[in-house]
Parts: C-alpha cells; structure tokens; sequence
C-alpha cells in the first residue's frame, strides 16, 4: 500500500528573508545520493539505502546501478520478485521539519521523466574512437593514435629521492592489496567453498586490515564490502567473528565509513547485534561506534533499527566491559543526531535503563563502572535536548536521579559527569511547568546553589538559569548578563551556546586506554 505524505504546502505566501549569512545546506542525508537534490519521497532499498523514489526506480527500469548504490538492481528486480521499496517515515518528517524550521517549501517529487534523465547521465558512454590508418598497403596498414608530445614537466615536479621511496611503498601497498582482494575473493568464489573456506577468506582479509592504514584504505571496496555482508549472517561462529572484526577494521579510516554505510552492512551489523555469536556481536557494537562517530552516518544507523540492540547490549550485566562501553559510545554518538534522540526516548524502557547505568556500583573494578555511569549520563544529557526526551526523562525519574548522582558523589564537583548532569537538569527545565515540582521535591535548588555561587564556566551558567526556570523568573536578564547567546537546536528547542559545547562529540583518541571519549580506533 502506498503510503500517504502530507499535502504539500502551498507557496502563494513567501517566506521570510533569512539574514545575509544565512545558508541553507540541507544535511547530507537529507539529499538523494543518485540526484544530489533534497529528496521528497524517501525509500530504503533492501541494503538498508535511502533514496528518492523516482530515481531507483528509474535505476532498475534502466538495469543500471551507479556508484552510490550498493545493491546490483538488476538481480534485486525481477518479473517473479519486483524491487521493493521501505518508505522512509522518519526521514521524510525529519525533512519536512527542517523545511518548516527554515520557512522553505517543501520538495516535490521527480518526474519519472526527470529521474530518468537524471540517471542516464551517470550511465557511462564509450568515447568516440582517436585511431586514423595511414595510406599502407592493405597488408601493411596500421591504426596509429594521434597523440602531442608530452610537456617537459615543470621544475616543481622534480621529485626527490624520499618521495620516490613514498610512491614505491604506496605502489607496493596498492598491489598487496589489490592480491589480497583477489585471494579473497577466489577463496569465497572457490568451487564447494565451504565455511572452512569462508572462514579462512574473513581471517586473511581480517590479517590485513589489522595494522596497515593504506591496506584498509585499498580494501574498502564495493566487492569486498559486497562479500562481507552475507558473512556476517553466517551461521558458523568462526566466519562471522572474522567477518566482524575486519569490518570494524576497516571502518577506523575516516574515508570508508560513510562507504561502509552505503554499501548496506548497517544492517546485516544489527543483526548480528541482535543475535550473532557473542565475540560477534562485541565486535559488531565496535564497528557501529566506529561508523556512528561520522556525522553523515548517524540518521542511517538509527533508521536501520540499531538503536534497541545497542541499548540491551549496553544494560547486559552479563557482557564484557569492552562490548558494554563500545554500545555505549555507539548509543552517544547517535544520539546527537536530532531525529535520532526521538527514537531512543521512545524506546521502552530506555530511560530505567540509563539510570540504572548511571548509579550502578561495582567494588570489584570502579573504575569500568565509572566510565559507563559517565556514558549513560552523557546519554542522558543528550535526551533533554529534545521533547520527547524531556517527557521520558520526567516520566522516568531522571530528575531525582540525577540529584542523587550529584550529592553522592557519583558525579564529583568540577567533573565533567557534573557538567552532564547539571546540562541534564537544564535541559529538562526548559519550558517547563512540571519540571518546578519535580525539582523542588528532588532538592535541585540545594544541589545546584553551590555551583551556581562557584567560580564562573558552562556549569555555573547553566545552574543559575535553572535556578531561574525553577523560580518562574524572567530568564532574558540572566542571558544577556552571562553572554549566552540562544541557539535553536534541530529538534526546535532553544538552548545556549554554553550547553551545546558540553554536547559537542569528544575528541578522537588512539587507543582504548584513553578514557571513555572518542572514536573506536583498536585494531582486531
């Protein structure tokens, strides 16, 4: 059944002038990867791709699948099993939000027509021929290529000896790479290949990508990724471990994440998620972190349904330290896409869970216990950033919580789980009546008088405009006296710039030893 958008918006009235500095990039995801334009009827391809409607069926009528779309279409479509396509419900609206945010029309559909033109110009077309034959004997005649000498290469380009040994390694780095792809693939490809085949193939390409940036840089491409989809799925242990684990390698380069994401392998990643072997599912939560610290992959993974796994897999008691905090992170950093922190405060039962997280003890090593209290915090924090997030948080007990994590010492004056727990209680104040009640109950006003009185940062603006909130005043005076400039989030909600730098992602490190912030970079 067709599902039914909403009636587009008339344009008759025109909207409001934006200031001169005033952009209106869409974000990345927004934009269909076939047409570059903002789309208006998304659909997810069974890859778990988005793209507009008009522009992949017009792919699979033409039998031809470009760059951006991981799935052959020829072999998805057929006369007996037609292409199915998933409207994007929450990306739909998340689209015609920013458009009603920013007073802009909202986009309307391609043509059939248009698509089609749009995709024919990416279909590749065989360059006329350059060969003349010279006026030979028959048997003698020979094509010859007209070509003009190549220009003396400039003093410039004089390349130096060190430059030349860099060239050769990164010559010998592509041709190790493009055998090991092979070997790869004949391996898998191989007649009565079997899971003991499968698995060696996952153990070599695992091998290589362990330790090499540019072996990970030359191994990311369409046919592996392609290859490694149905291994995670696989149901022999060993091949879907191996398989995991080279994914997470591969996915530490910057440049193969949004590659990673695109080829479909989200998907088949929550699966394992869900139910794959254990050592799996840990290196799956590892390879989502990864790619979910890339800004343009984080509406898709939430899309894709990895929400719910990341979060169980965060509250197992039962599950190593390394997957917990891997989830955890992973949860975090999905979590600053806005259409994504209405997904997770609709989840049942997140808000028990991150609380649970965020007050739980453990004598025998405090230390990992401490660093995901501050991950469920940091969650927390992020949550109030949104309405949802601000009803489910209230509904859920998060203001007395968090006032006990603060006079407990849980979250220690000055640190930055205090900073998180104060932006928390911010968040939650803001344009909100019921959140007075629940705070003076919860002794809010005695946990945040001290650092309000303390020594001048975010922390201390923060609680003196709860303060504020809690008190019904006027909270204009306090903006302009702090310096706090509003900031119109992407949900709608109005913070300060002081609390959107405590939300900022945290900074990229090179090891797990680093603390709890930063992108997964460990090698498996």
């Amino acid at each position: 059944m067709a599902t039914a958008w909403p009636r587009w918006r008339p344009s008759s009235s025109p909207p409001m002038s934006p200031p001169p500095s005033f952009t209106a990039d869409p974000p990345a995801e927004f934009l269909c990867p076939i047409s570059g334009t903002l789309m208006a009827d998304p659909v997810v391809v069974p890859p778990g791709q988005t793209f507009e409607r008009a522009c992949i069926q017009a792919c699979a009528a033409l039998a031809f699948s470009p760059p951006a779309v991981a799935a052959d279409l020829a072999a998805l479509a057929s006369a007996s099993s037609p292409l199915v396509l998933v409207p994007n419900v929450a990306l739909r609206t998340a689209i015609l939000n920013w458009c009603d945010r920013l007073s802009l029309p909202y986009p309307a559909p391609l043509s059939p027509d248009t698509a089609r033109d749009v995709v024919r110009r990416l279909m590749p077309s065989l360059p006329p021929p350059t060969t003349t034959t010279t006026a030979q004997p028959q048997h003698e005649q020979r094509s010859q290529v007209h070509s003009a000498p190549p220009p003396p290469p400039p003093a410039s380009s004089v390349r130096t000896r060190g430059q030349y040994s860099g060239d050769f390694v990164q010559q010998e780095t592509r041709q190790a790479g493009g055998s090991t792809e092979e070997k790869v693939m004949a391996m898998l490809g191989a007649e009565g290949a079997g899971p003991a085949e499968q698995e060696a193939a996952m153990a070599l390409l695992r091998k290589a990508t362990r330790e090499n940036k540019e072996m990970r840089r030359q191994l990311c491409t369409a046919r592996l990724l392609a290859a490694l989809r149905p291994m995670l799925l696989s149901g022999d242990a060993g091949v879907q471990v191996n398989a995991a684990a080279a994914l997470v390698n591969l996915s530490l380069e910057a440049e193969n994440k949004v590659r990673i994401v695109r080829s479909g392998a989200v998907s088949p990643l929550v699966e394992v998620l869900r139910s794959g072997h254990p050592e799996a599912r840990d290196h799956a939560a590892g390879a989502i972190y990864s790619l979910a610290v890339e800004d343009e992959n984080r509406a898709a993974i939430g899309v894709l349904g990895a929400i719910p796994p990341l979060l169980e897999l965060f509250s197992s008691a039962g599950a190593e330290y390394l997957a917990r905090r891997e989830s955890g992170m992973a949860l975090y950093h999905v979590s600053l896409s806005g259409m994504n922190r209405t997904k997770i405060a609709r989840t049942p039962g997140v808000v028990r869970t991150l609380l649970a997280a965020a007050e739980a003890r453990d004598r025998a090593n405090e230390t990992d216990a401490a660093a995901l209290r501050r991950i469920a915090v940091m969650i927390l924090a992020n949550l109030a950033g949104c309405p949802d997030g601000r009803t489910a948080l209230m509904d859920g007990g998060a203001v007395a919580a968090v006032v006990r994590l603060m006079s407990s010492g849980s979250a220690a004056p000055g640190s930055a789980e205090e900073e998180y727990c104060i932006s928390a209680l911010y968040g939650m104040s803001r344009g909100s009546l019921r959140f007075r009640g629940l705070a003076r109950a919860a002794g809010v006003e005695a946990a945040l008088t001290p650092v309000a009185d303390g020594a001048g940062g975010v922390g201390r603006d923060m609680a003196r405009r709860t303060l504020r909130a809690m008190r019904g005043e006027d909270d204009e005076a306090s903006v302009t006296a702090t310096g706090l400039v509003g900031r119109q989030w992407d949900d709608g909600s109005v913070v300060s710039e002081g609390l959107v730098s405590i939300r900022r992602p945290p900074p990229h490190r090179s090891n797990y030893a680093a603390g709890t912030s930063g992108s997964n970079t460990t090698q498996f």
